[in-house]
């Protein structure tokens, strides 16, 4: 939006303006102005006993702003670059005379985005590094602007591109991240910096304007052979065709307006599994790259898109488990997945010798039995996913980060949970970044029973605290969607694009269990952790699109532990004893829901009663 058409924001910005930065930009303007810098630098200094001379910074300011207006109005003067150029002068004009004012901050940024401008009409690269240094001068001289995020994390985009200066870019957006952790600019930093840490493409791999490259293929496969997650990494989201062949079995992927690179084309990826052979990649036909899966038989799969940055990912299931007829066992089943099996209790009821001890459907969630319970299915093995790791910090204060605090808490967990005969895994256990669609794959490979994944929680709002748990789902409620725009480094607005890969990667039983996990983890924390369950810190179970979470093949969930944007959470997370205290709490909530699948239910002629669980 053009600064005519923006309204000034009431509060003047309170700061100190470097004066060795504004001289630099002194000195800058008076060669392009042709004035004695002699001259200027008196006025500089000089400048409280000249007030009255000058027009007010209000003044300055809309002059501005109405030459800008007529700029827009005029399509003779959208053609010269000089027009806009003088346009930007007047701009730095309120800066140069009123450096304190209020208005300055909006008018460096005004002028950057009017030097971006010229760049992008006349190619002129000189007015890109105009435009890149009045953003310095905005964050640097006016840090409480509300523009010193939005110019910081311009700088590091144009430095990515076209700049290709990704030393420079990495220092802008690592600052980003650093000033404003919890910010929607500092996910959009972190998914860059995502970006910055792959392999640079090579120089000869650019592509003429409008074509899209496909850039690389990755994939996942488990030990038990039973699924095989491929991701497609493009510049951009581009329309795919998809279809079958036979004889070979084959699945392919047409992607439109694409080229591959020269290192990926006519390459093959063995892939080590009964179902899916191989992938190959080359350049179908002029503008059309085609993916190929090779089958020894033809399997169920999903494909979706995620953003930021952009790849399309496949998801191959193996063959499903046969339905179980829901029968009376002979020999119940483990309630618990120990190596050492208990065994199981039975009260006979009084007067009858015909007592049997029957293992029957555990009890009905709220919507009914789900898969999982119809199959009598258990839980063994845990999957715990400490989020963020590596560049990303995630959320962080002055002096404690997410990324170490969640790995903190997960290893205990794990140690809690495997004192309770649980075969645990972790995606990590060091400070090292996981791509967020490859933890659900990892969880999908290792055959996982259960996902889970621990986060500190942040709001723009110093006043929210306590513990919240989601699961995967469409939201309407606008603090979950911050939350999840804020784990999926990427914006709110992505966010709103989802709703057509959810309804089609989400299975609705799947959806029952995992929201079943997140009541029993948010109850377990509620009660462990705070005095009643009706204190305001217990959040409740909330739904929301988090990226980590799709395409699980088992019930999932995300618990925020905390709020570190709160003072009292973050005294409390620094804490080792409380650290200790969430673990134990997230893991009585597992073990919780486990035992509603795993109850052992006593039956007698001709009536039965429910036992304990075993």
């Amino acid at each position: 939006m053009a600064s005519w058409a923006r309204p000034r924001a009431r509060v003047g910005v309170r700061c100190w303006f470097p004066r060795i930065i504004l001289m630099r930009s002194i000195i800058n303007y008076v060669r392009t102005a042709s004035l004695s810098g002699i001259v200027v630098v008196a006025l500089f200094w000089s400048f409280p006993a000249v007030a009255e001379a000058q027009k007010s910074a209000s003044t300055l300011y809309k002059d501005a702003q109405s030459a800008e207006k007529r700029l827009h109005q005029s399509k003779s003067s959208l053609a010269k670059k000089s027009v806009w150029t003088s346009v930007a002068k007047l701009y730095r004009k309120v800066v140069l005379d009123h450096p304190r004012s209020g208005y300055s901050d909006d008018a460096l940024y005004y002028e950057a985005e009017i030097y971006l401008e010229i760049f992008r009409r006349f190619d002129d690269r000189a007015a890109l590094i105009r435009a890149l240094d009045s953003y310095l001068l905005l964050a640097n001289g006016y840090p409480a602007s509300r523009w010193a995020r939005k110019a910081r994390l311009s700088r590091g985009k144009f430095f990515l591109e076209p700049l290709s200066d990704r030393k420079s870019a990495s220092i802008a957006l690592r600052k980003v991240v650093s000033l404003w952790p919890n910010a929607s600019e500092a996910a959009e930093a972190r998914r860059l910096l995502d970006n910055l840490s792959r392999p640079k493409p090579a120089a000869s791999e650019s592509f003429p304007k409008g074509v899209v490259g496909v850039r690389n293929i990755r994939h996942w496969s488990g030990s038990k052979r039973e699924y095989t997650r491929v991701v497609i990494d493009l510049d951009k989201d581009v329309k795919y065709r998809q279809g079958q062949l036979e004889n070979p079995n084959r699945i392919y992927f047409d992607l439109i307006g694409t080229r591959v690179t020269k290192a990926l084309a006519s390459k093959s990826f063995p892939v080590e599994g009964d179902f899916l052979k191989r992938i190959r990649v080359g350049q179908n036909k002029p503008g059309v790259v085609r993916v190929v899966l090779d089958f020894k038989r033809i399997s169920e799969y999903n494909v979706f898109w995620l953003p930021d940055p952009y790849r399309l990912v496949v998801d191959i299931s193996g063959r499903k488990p046969r339905p179980k007829t829901l029968v009376a066992e002979k020999t119940p089943r483990p309630a618990a997945p120990s190596r050492t099996t208990p065994t199981p209790r039975t009260t006979p009821t009084p007067g009858t010798d015909d007592t049997a001890a029957l293992k029957l459907p555990p009890a009905p969630t709220r919507d009914g039995f789900s898969t999982a319970r119809q199959l009598g299915l258990s839980v063994g093995r845990v999957l715990i996913d400490p989020g963020h790791g590596g560049h990303d910090p995630g959320t962080q204060s002055n002096r404690l980060q997410e990324k170490h605090l969640v790995l903190d808490i997960s290893k205990r967990v794990a140690k809690l949970l495997e004192k309770d005969n649980f075969e645990v895994m972790m995606t990590r256990r060091s400070d090292v970044f996981i791509p967020l669609e490859e933890r659900t794959a990892i969880a999908n490979s290792k055959g996982a029973d259960l996902f889970v994944s621990i986060h500190v929680n942040a709001s723009r709002n110093s006043r929210p605290r306590g513990t919240e748990t989601y699961f995967l789902n469409l939201t309407n409620d606008p603090d979950a969607a911050e939350v999840a725009a804020r784990e999926n480094a990427t914006t709110t607005r992505r966010l709103s694009e989802l709703n057509d890969l959810l309804q089609k990667v989400m299975n609705n039983s799947k959806i029952t269990e995992s929201r079943e996990l997140a009541t029993h983890v948010q109850n377990s924390m509620a009660g462990d952790l705070f005095s009643s369950p009706r204190d305001s810190r217990n959040r409740g179970v909330k739904k929301a699109p988090f990226y980590v979470l799709l395409g699980a093949q088992m019930p999932a969930v995300l618990v925020e532990v905390a709020y570190l944007s709160n003072r009292k959470d973050e005294a409390l997370l620094a804490s080792v004893a409380y650290r200790q205290k969430i673990a134990k709490s997230i893991a009585k909530g597992i073990r919780n829901y486990h035992e509603t699948l795993g109850r052992t239910t006593t039956v007698t002629a001709p009536n039965a009663r429910v036992g304990a669980p075993q």
